[in-house]
């Protein structure tokens, strides 16, 4: 579609204005349900910079979101007087650190050995976070963390204590990094990390640096999780091992490949169809599961470019960025 970059705009402007006025029509249980949404879109999107952009499967990303929530909710429990928003970033800070040093060992691996190395080092996050009862909570978790006073906008205040100011935080800080992310697709850097993924050794000859490059994803891929946990922590004002452990690594392997991880916007739309399915399945039988591993073999076997892959192709030329993985 030539000059589709217009279009691009105006759709962008279009959805924004609906998602600001969506809790004017919505229920709460709606918007609950909008806001678990937007951080695991969020979450989702982090995955993909690490498998559709530079072809790294990981089994281990939980361990980044777990970091983000627990450093959140840690920060706000015992450092008194800590700014809601100071949390978040410091919780998207650890969830990098922690990135930069489990990627510093996971890069130099490839195939099977750099999967395997990632889940293990989610596993043995997970059990700190169990068995450090004393400063995680253990299987109990932490709860009751986040402040009562409305956050102060200096123009303006945010009550996050109420469903619908939950939402607008959430959304404005998943806009802002979603934004971010598409534009580190179109720098020299993400064209960099598409060369590596097609071609690692080509790219290697040509004199990228490909083992720092892919750290730098590793790192970038990291903090965006990590937000994304840290929104889920002031979210369910609660956390738990479940939060790291490798159900939650599934959770968002499963959103990105039925999204499609051949374009930026197919993690998203994952992670709708993901929420949406999964509580309507789950109101209708306790096996939700169970269909939700049979949906996965056959989006494996059928559709292996996600839902996305079933919309237009003229439609689909607005928002894919890259060939589908």
């Amino acid at each position: 579609m030539r000059n589709s970059t217009p279009l691009r705009i105006v759709i962008g402007i279009a959805v924004i204005v609906l998602l600001l006025f969506a809790p004017r029509v919505l229920t709460i249980v709606q918007i609950r349900m909008a806001n678990e949404i937007a951080y695991f879109a969020l979450f989702a999107v982090s995955y993909n910079f690490l498998f559709g952009y530079a072809g790294l499967l990981s089994f281990g990303h939980a361990s980044y979101f777990g970091l983000g929530a627990y450093t959140t909710a840690l920060s706000l429990k015992h450092v008194a007087g800590m700014p809601l928003l100071a949390s978040i970033a410091l919780g998207g800070l650890v969830g990098a650190a922690g990135g930069a040093i489990i990627g510093f060992f996971c890069v130099r691996r490839k195939g099977a050995y750099f999967a395997l190395l990632t889940l293990a080092f989610n596993q043995f996050l997970w059990a700190t976070a169990w068995k450090w009862h004393k400063v995680t909570g253990g299987e109990d978790g932490i709860g009751k963390f986040v402040p009562k006073s409305p956050l102060n906008l200096g123009i303006a205040t945010l009550d996050h204590n109420q469903v619908e100011g939950m939402y607008y935080l959430t959304l404005t800080v998943v806009l802002l990094c979603l934004a971010a992310g598409w534009y580190l697709t179109k720098t020299p850097f993400g064209n960099t990390i598409k060369a590596i993924k097609v071609n690692e050794e080509r790219a290697d000859f040509l004199g990228y640096q490909v083992n720092r490059s892919k750290l730098l994803i590793f790192t970038i891929a990291a903090f965006f999780a990590a937000i994304a946990g840290s929104l889920f922590a002031l979210f369910q004002d609660f956390v738990a091992t479940s939060s790291i452990d490798l159900g939650m690594s599934t959770q968002v392997l499963f959103m990105a490949f039925l999204g499609g991880t051949g374009s930026f916007f197919g993690p998203i739309l994952g992670a709708v169809i993901y929420v949406y399915f999964t509580d309507w399945v789950s109101s209708l039988t306790n096996r939700w599961e169970f269909i939700l591993g049979v949906l996965f073999i056959l989006l494996v076997l059928y559709f292996h470019r996600g839902f996305i892959g079933l919309i237009p192709t003229k439609v689909k030329a607005i928002f894919v960025t890259q060939k589908g993985s």
